[in-house]
Formats: C-alpha cells, sequence, structure tokens
C-alpha cells in the first residue's frame, strides 16, 4: 500500500512525512517554465484562492523534496524521460523543481531524475518548475 493518499482535491498527502502536495507541478497548471521569484509568486496564488481548501503553500525545503524523490518510483515527465516520484502525482510533469535554498543569484534546484541537486541562475527560466507544499515534515531523520 502506498504511503502516498490522492485526497481527491488535486493534492496528495504523504503519511510518512505528513506533508500534502500539489499534483501537478507550475509548468502543467500555468503552461510554462518560471524562474525562483516566479516559483514564489505562483505559491502566493494558490494560497490567495485557497488551493485544495489550504492557504499555506509553499516553495518546498530540499529536505522536502528529497522525501518524494525514491529510484523505486517510474513514471514519465513532459519529455517521456523517467523521473522517480509517487504514481499519485499528475504524469508528464517537469524532471526537476526549485527549492527555497537560495544564496545570492543562485538557488538549488533537485532532479526528479537523478536524485541530485546543483545551484542554478535563480531568474533562469527553462525548462524550470515547482512542486508546491504545505506543512511540516515530520519524518525524524534515521539515526546510524
Amino acid at each position: 500500500m502506498s504511503r502516498f493518499t490522492d485526497n481527491g482535491n488535486d493534492t496528495i498527502t504523504d503519511t510518512e512525512t505528513n506533508l500534502t502536495w500539489i499534483k501537478k507541478d507550475s509548468r502543467q497548471l500555468l503552461g510554462k517554465w518560471i524562474h525562483l521569484e516566479k516559483a514564489m509568486k505562483f505559491a502566493d496564488d494558490k494560497n490567495a484562492e485557497s488551493f485544495g481548501g489550504f492557504n499555506d503553500w509553499r516553495v518546498p525545503k530540499m529536505e522536502d523534496v528529497k522525501t518524494i524523490f525514491d529510484k523505486t518510483f517510474s513514471q514519465r515527465d513532459f519529455g517521456n524521460n523517467e523521473i522517480h516520484i509517487p504514481a499519485e502525482f499528475e504524469p508528464k510533469g517537469a524532471d526537476c523543481t526549485w527549492t527555497d535554498t537560495v544564496n545570492g543569484e543562485r538557488a538549488m534546484m533537485f532532479s526528479l531524475v537523478k536524485g541530485r541537486s546543483s545551484w542554478i541562475n535563480k531568474f533562469g527560466e527553462g525548462p524550470f518548475a515547482v512542486r508546491l507544499v504545505r506543512g511540516t515534515n515530520t519524518k525524524q531523520p534515521s539515526t546510524p
């Protein structure tokens, strides 16, 4: 049984972390690529419309995004490349997502293909998207 629950309102809840995600990414909902500032505005817009009945959507933290990446998950992105996110997410999304990690003019992007992060110009628009999340990650880090 999947730890991800489709809430029936275009959101998905991860029962392991208690994070709730929007099923579609910004490219799927807006029809275009966006840079980080537009990703933050996208979150503000979803909050203003109370998307899914909530008004606390945000750009995810790096540790949030890492919880939805798993090599055992497999679906196809917009370019038909394999990405590793749960099947409950809408197929044909972007192959990466912005995170809220910023250092000057650069921001951290997370690849849903390789499970790695990289610094990108935060004003770069393509092909970049965001997967919005809400809640606090309650999953405790594992200890050795």
